[in-house]
């Protein structure tokens, strides 16, 4: 389990300066809970052999199934602990011939428009005998916020790392599935 470094924690803290502690006697404010979402342009990844595009040079069209985030409260640390799990889906192309598929992947915090932090991860696929397709999960990534109002914007966002014609490929063809 991959944990996000300080280094998102640290970029938030100039926002910390808006809240603050709570004084003593009074209601410690709530703690915001970030949107964790799949990058809907990022989403679904189809890899070709090198300088192609045709059936037959397709090694995978791979999908992000499905993303779920929850948070808890590390009050001592004035922090939300955030787990966000990821689930997937590949197919073995023609052209992979059941070979491992490693796939690339990440996971960012934005706040608007802003990327706070970004981390890739990567996710090995194996196809065991005839099989045609695959699922699994990803491990577990945890993120670290300060508990201030400041990150109630605070969004996570996960995708397939891509390249600019996969992405182009991608929105060509929107209705690819594994």
């Amino acid at each position: 389990m991959k944990k996000f470094s300080a280094l998102a924690l640290a970029a938030l803290l100039p926002l910390a300066a808006c809240g603050g502690a709570p004084k003593p006697g009074t209601k410690p404010p709530p703690f915001f809970c970030p949107q964790v979402a799949v990058l809907q342009q990022a989403q679904t990844l189809t890899l070709f052999l090198p300088d192609r595009q045709d059936v037959a040079a397709r090694l995978t069209t791979a999908q992000i199934t499905g993303v779920s985030g929850s948070c808890k409260l590390q009050a001592k640390k004035h922090a939300v602990l955030v787990t966000v799990n990821t689930a997937f889906l590949a197919d073995n192309g023609p052209a992979n011939n059941g070979k491992p598929l490693v796939l690339t992947w990440f996971a960012a915090i934005t706040d608007g428009t802003n990327i706070i932090q970004k981390t890739d991860y990567t996710r090995v696929f194996s196809f065991n005998g005839n099989v045609s397709a695959v699922s699994g999960t990803a491990k577990p990534v945890k993120v670290e916020l300060p508990s201030i109002a400041a990150t109630q914007n605070v969004e996570i966002l996960v995708g397939f790392e891509m390249t600019p014609a996969q992405l182009a490929y991608a929105a060509a063809n929107p209705n690819a599935t594994p």
